[in-house]
């Protein structure tokens, strides 16, 4: 295990920036709307952007996998995510804006990189080295959802403060990948010509529950982490102590899901497991849309649970579920081209539900449907029949 944590810790590295620079708008939507007078679906637009870009550069990620094996792609990547991050600093609501293009651009060739990496790197404990880093991925999001708002509120700076600390840590982490990393990968795949369009999962129905059951979480996911900092104000919630609850849920979540992977490898399955969490989702989500006051701490900490330890599990199945690392590439390319499509869509729809009901509990019935939807799929998603 000491091996496969020492050579994890470039993936990790990178883990460190993966969310927080994405989920901390989250937090300073209320501070932006007062600043700039910007609407609801405007907010919308700022959450979703990086998202679309996911999706779209997932069409286009053969094309970037020609430009250089595994770790060099990975170096192109944190070097334009750490740029990103400060240039989205330098103007107003439109430098936002346009970075987050490049931001989701380089977090979706990480996204779809990393299990790749895992893959090729693979000494027999990915379904460790997986709950690793996507529990330092949960756990920087939610040091990210605590100290955005203390420190947008700090000094004169405002919210442009609240990215400094994410941008130093991915200047960090880009000089040791260019330095330390070597430029050729453990394994060198050749690479398929065929396009995005021609990809053969598409016409597999176990990459397609897969490929659904992750959209739909991440639909889930980045809905609520974009509006529960403002659903929890009209709720009584000051915006710090919004951040510190959405924080604290989402650090209890990570850590849970930093075991779940390994243990959960060593069944032939994942069904079971996918299922009891998505119910979670459903259960949780409900009850925030009721609830009022301190009770609220335990539905979000639990809805987090839900979200954190599937998405690990989410992630595992691309490795777990595939017979060779072509196919993991192919199927990282198709869930993360899909599956972040339909999540673009979530943080806009829960906007307008707010705009069309004015009240925050109705608009959280799309997200418990959505988690209801999510149960039915995972009893496909979580086969142990490979690809």
């Amino acid at each position: 295990m000491k091996n496969t944590l020492k050579q994890g810790l470039p993936l990790f590295a990178i883990s460190l920036n993966m969310r927080a620079g994405l989920i901390l708008i989250g937090p300073l939507l209320p501070i932006l709307k007062k600043e700039y007078g910007i609407s609801v679906f405007t907010e919308s637009v700022l959450a979703a952007t990086p998202l679309l870009c996911f999706s779209l550069s997932a069409i286009l990620m053969r094309s970037i996998s020609r430009l250089g094996n595994t770790n060099r792609i990975i170096s192109y990547a944190i070097t334009v995510l750490t740029l990103s991050l400060f240039l989205r600093t330098t103007f107003d609501i439109a430098s936002i804006l346009i970075f987050s293009i490049s931001l989701g651009i380089s977090v979706a060739v990480l996204n779809y990189m990393l299990p790749v990496w895992v893959k090729e790197n693979n000494t027999g404990n990915a379904g460790l080295l997986t709950g690793i880093y996507a529990a330092v991925m949960g756990s920087c999001a939610a040091i990210s959802l605590a100290i955005t708002a203390p420190l947008a509120e700090m000094t004169s700076y405002s919210w442009r403060l609240a990215m400094l600390p994410w941008f130093i840590i991915g200047a960090l982490t880009a000089l040791w990948w260019w330095i330390k990393i070597p430029s050729t990968s453990m394994t060198q795949v050749v690479e398929s010509k065929e396009s995005f369009w021609a990809n053969p999962l598409f016409k597999d129905g176990s990459a397609w529950s897969i490929t659904i059951f992750f959209g739909l979480l991440n639909m889930i996911h980045y809905a609520s982490a974009t509006w529960l900092p403002t659903i929890l104000l009209t709720k009584g919630f000051t915006l710090v102590n919004a951040g510190i609850l959405v924080a604290v849920a989402t650090l209890v979540g990570s850590l849970l899901s930093l075991a779940v992977p390994h243990f959960a490898s060593k069944q032939r399955d994942f069904r079971l497991i996918l299922v009891v969490f998505s119910i979670f989702l459903a259960v949780s989500f409900f009850a925030i849309s009721l609830d009022t006051g301190m009770s609220l701490w335990i539905w979000v900490i639990l809805g987090n649970i839900g979200v954190y330890v599937t998405f690990s599990i989410a992630l595992f199945l691309v490795v777990f579920r595939t017979s060779d690392v072509t196919k993991t590439k192919s199927l990282s390319i198709m869930m993360q081209s899909v599956g972040y499509i339909m999540a673009t869509l979530s943080p806009i729809v829960l906007g307008m539900f707010f705009n069309v009901t004015d009240n925050w509990s109705q608009a959280l019935y799309f997200i418990i449907a959505l988690a209801g939807i999510q149960v039915l799929v995972a009893l496909k998603a979580g086969s142990h029949q490979k690809i």
